[in-house]
């Protein structure tokens, strides 16, 4: 039988052939559609740079974000380069060349190759890569890359599940005198080749995105995302490298993410709302060592939870008439839990309208008017949670700022708002118990 190859790291929906490939598949439209497109650089860059540079810290300014998808069909290849020179120029004129370096994150399916050893740009990249590497090899920046093993396995029913993680695998890759027992090193290499084909062979990599999420797919859980997330860190600590940089691990390793995001788009699977270490109220999911003096991730402190309560299914109501009331509660509110590789899914029908009701009333505040249903929800007291399945009570984030209050309708304030109780909630999350 076929031996896997780091194929399908890309975030793409595209299933892979039986016989394994080394490139990751092109990612469809469909599963593209959450993402914004790239955007170039604008006169108002080094006015921006600047204040920006005066409120924070960072070693990089991404310049789009995948902007070389298959999906894109080469719309922003001519916008990459210039938008990079105009923002390099701006960094010049506020003193912050020498400090932030510019790069292009880049989604794995820009490459392909049968093995390792074999791995090239596509065609139609091989002048637009040619340049950027150029660039970042003479700013001395890394080339980013985003490798998601997770997806190999998710979308392709054949692809060996041990090859995703960092444990070994009965079904490891030879490619010449190197043998790849992991998708990651596999992916990794894969690109190193595709740059040396280029002539930059020794160009440092980043990686800007690697992460397993927790709910959303039947490999997506608690166990995995652990094993997987902790496995890479080890790996990366002990600076063993891969068969083609032995000893030399990435320049830099970015986890996606630290929190849940309740309202990114689903388009992908139901699992892209998951792939947070901590969930939406800064506890973490699972035990993870960082390798920064601390064994353990450390929950937020003193989180504003709202009161105690919660909105169920009103018992004296009939189901039979609760379930457009469930759709239009789900449209709002997140309830991937409740689909099939979810901890919420199998609650039964009485559960899943209480467990839609709930999230919609407490993404409201708690408003009484919101758990109504045309009769059919009512507010409870007693936490309806079930097992794995948790009932979730909502933040009092009206202390960040007012404009948190408005609900939907505060358009930007509003993301203000929620970024501030993230940043908030992160601070605590790292300070000291």
């Amino acid at each position: 039988s076929s031996t896997p190859t780091p194929a399908c790291c890309a975030r793409s929906r595209v299933a892979a052939s039986r016989s394994w490939s080394a490139s990751p598949t092109a990612s469809s439209p469909a599963s593209r559609a959450h993402r914004r497109p790239p955007t170039p650089g604008s006169r108002r860059t080094s006015r921006a740079t600047s204040a920006a540079a005066a409120s924070t810290s960072g070693e990089y300014i991404a310049v789009g974000n995948e902007p070389f998808l298959t999906s894109y069909q080469g719309q922003f290849l001519s916008y990459v380069i210039p938008a990079m020179t105009n923002i390099q120029q701006s960094l010049v004129k506020a003193n912050l060349a020498s400090y932030v370096k510019l790069v292009v994150p880049c989604n794995a399916d820009a490459y392909e190759g049968a093995v390792p050893s074999q791995g090239v740009f596509r065609t139609e990249l091989t002048q637009i890569m040619t340049q950027l590497a150029a660039y970042l090899s003479s700013n001395g920046a890394p080339f980013v890359v985003n490798i998601y093993p997770f997806l190999s396995l998710y979308q392709n029913s054949d692809f060996p599940e041990d090859y995703a993680f960092f444990e070994g695998s009965t079904h490891p890759l030879v490619d010449g005198s190197n043998v790849y027992y992991n998708a990651f090193d596999g992916n990794f290499d894969t690109l190193i080749s595709a740059l040396g084909k280029l002539g930059y062979g020794q160009l440092p990599i980043a990686i800007g995105e690697v992460g397993w999420p927790t709910q959303g797919a039947p490999s997506a859980n608690l166990t995995a995302a652990r094993t997987f997330n902790q496995g890479l860190i080890n790996r990366i600590m002990s600076n063993k490298g891969t068969p083609l940089r032995p000893g030399v691990p990435p320049a830099d390793v970015y986890l996606f993410g630290l929190l849940d995001e309740e309202q990114k788009s689903v388009l992908p699977g139901n699992f892209e709302r998951h792939w947070g270490i901590f969930s939406f109220d800064g506890q973490a999911k699972y035990p993870l060592n960082l390798g920064l003096g601390n064994p353990v991730l450390k929950n937020a402190k003193e989180v504003p939870y709202l009161p105690s309560r919660w909105c169920v299914a009103n018992p004296a109501q009939s189901l039979d008439k609760a379930s457009t009331h469930l759709k239009l509660a789900c449209d709002m509110a997140d309830c991937t839990t409740l689909y099939y590789g979810g901890s919420c899914n199998g609650i039964g029908e009485k559960g899943n309208v209480s467990f839609a009701f709930n999230s919609y009333y407490q993404m409201q505040k708690q408003d009484a008017k919101s758990c109504d249903f045309d009769g059919h929800g009512m507010i409870t007291f007693l936490d309806p949670s079930m097992g794995e399945c948790r009932f979730l009570v909502g933040i009092d984030d009206s202390k960040s700022s007012g404009a948190a209050s408005c609900g939907h309708c505060c358009g930007v304030f509003c993301g203000v708002s929620i970024f501030t109780l993230w940043v908030f909630m992160y601070l605590r999350m790292m300070g000291s118990a």
